[in-house]
């Protein structure tokens, strides 16, 4: 894939420009900060960062884009994070807010295979719905009991 090794946070503005561009067509430094809620000054810091690294180009009127590499890394990201989110809700039984924001953090220190497995074994769990629904309601059961054991 490619070879710039980037901190959490910079794989984090890669992202977020990712979807503010799908969802807008561009990006701009304000919309950039209200999708990961920075200041202004941290988006700017952080779009100099990445345009030294050739992943983001930023038009002299503001509008930003990803390059080709960029949007290699922030697809990357967003495909991880995505898995994650689904195996977190689908198979842990999280709720969808926590399943991401847990999400956001470890797509970050998983490796790719770890990824492709979490997604397997999601796909292979809603293979047969049957299946699927009793080991989800048994995982419920088995967790509750659990956790009401931990906390006597």
């Amino acid at each position: 894939m490619n070879s710039i090794q980037l901190s959490a946070q910079m794989e984090d503005y890669l992202e977020a420009i990712h979807l503010v561009c799908a969802e807008q067509g561009v990006a701009r430094i304000k919309s950039i900060a209200n999708k990961l809620r920075v200041s202004y000054p941290s988006v700017v810091g952080a779009i100099k960062s990445l345009k030294a690294k050739n992943l983001v180009q930023q038009e002299h009127y503001g509008y930003i884009r990803l390059t080709e590499e960029g949007r290699e890394i922030a697809g990357a990201v967003s495909h991880r994070h995505e898995v994650l989110t689904r195996f977190l809700m689908d198979i842990l039984d999280l709720d969808q807010e926590t399943a991401s924001n847990d999400a956001c953090k470890l797509e970050h220190s998983v490796s790719p295979e770890t990824v492709q497995r979490l997604r397997s074994m999601a796909l292979f769990m809603e293979k047969d719905p049957e299946i699927h629904q009793d080991w989800r309601k048994e995982f419920r059961c088995f967790y509750s009991a659990n956790e009401n054991r931990e906390r006597t």
